[in-house]
């Protein structure tokens, strides 16, 4: 991959899931080894929306003595994405997993997924929203705010990190138990939203890659040993063995699909 590509790249980090921050090449080499070792979750992250700065907080149970052995004890790392970055965050928003968000023209308009990270500063190059998929049902007419969302009712969106105004936490009393409700507003109409980009399915990106592929007569004798696998918009290519030309060539090809987030090159 060479320098243009590199600072292309993206990685998504999914909030609830885990993570792999030691994948990162910007990652403050103090906490590399903490980030590794964790085998927790994602748990929140803390966004500053105004420099796209971001603070992971992982979470995971610790081995050793636990007292009494029910008792499952847990550890809260919090990790900057970078450098530059203070350890200790502040003016942040924290961000949770599936928090309702909200934006200028009211009504919820879907759920937080996760955050876009440009690889080559560690910085949030964008929030992921899944827009709710029943848009149309609280769409009263064509005149609302809101219908711009329609047509990606269910799509996930990467919208600019700077739009994030404010979060907020409602504790809910249920049966038995307080539960919270975490709310994020957006400082951006529905139709700004509409307009994001779009994390396109892993399974449509995967077919466009053979598609392109495809169509190159050089690449045609080796067709049937390309292996190409996509994850959250990476695609990792590999199996067949080419020039060094055939293999900046296929690269650059496939950074010309849209909704491409990063190239892995395995080819020999």
């Amino acid at each position: 991959m060479d320098a243009v590509e590199q600072r292309r790249d993206k990685m998504v980090l999914r909030l609830g899931a885990q993570v792999h921050l030691d994948q990162l090449p910007t990652l403050p080499e103090r906490y590399r080894q903490q980030a590794t070792q964790s085998e927790g979750r994602l748990g929140s992250v803390l966004l500053r929306p105004d420099v796209g700065e971001v603070w992971c907080r992982l979470s995971g149970g610790l081995g050793g003595q636990v007292w009494p052995p029910a008792i499952k004890r847990v550890e809260t790392r919090t990790v900057p994405l970078n450098d530059q970055q203070m350890p200790t965050p502040h003016d942040f928003i924290e961000l949770f997993p599936k928090m309702h968000v909200d934006c200028l023209d009211g009504e919820e308009i879907g759920r937080l997924e996760g955050i876009v990270i440009a690889t080559a500063t560690g910085l949030a190059d964008a929030l992921l929203v899944r827009i709710r998929g029943n848009m149309e049902d609280v769409v009263a007419s064509p005149r609302d705010p809101l219908a711009a969302l329609v047509p990606e009712q269910g799509r996930a969106l990467m919208v600019p990190p700077e739009w994030a105004d404010k979060s907020e936490t409602i504790a809910q009393k249920l049966v038995g138990k307080i539960a919270a409700t975490h709310n994020l507003h957006l400082n951006a109409t529905a139709t700004q939203v509409a307009h994001s980009l779009q994390l396109r399915d892993d399974g449509d990106l995967q077919q466009d890659v053979y598609a392109i592929l495809g169509k190159s007569p050089a690449l045609a004798p080796y067709l049937s040993d390309f292996r190409v696998s996509v994850h959250d918009g990476i695609v990792t290519i590999g199996g067949a063995t080419l020039s060094p030309r055939l293999r900046a060539s296929v690269e650059q090809d496939i950074w010309h699909i849209p909704g491409v987030l990063g190239v892995r090159n395995m080819l020999e």
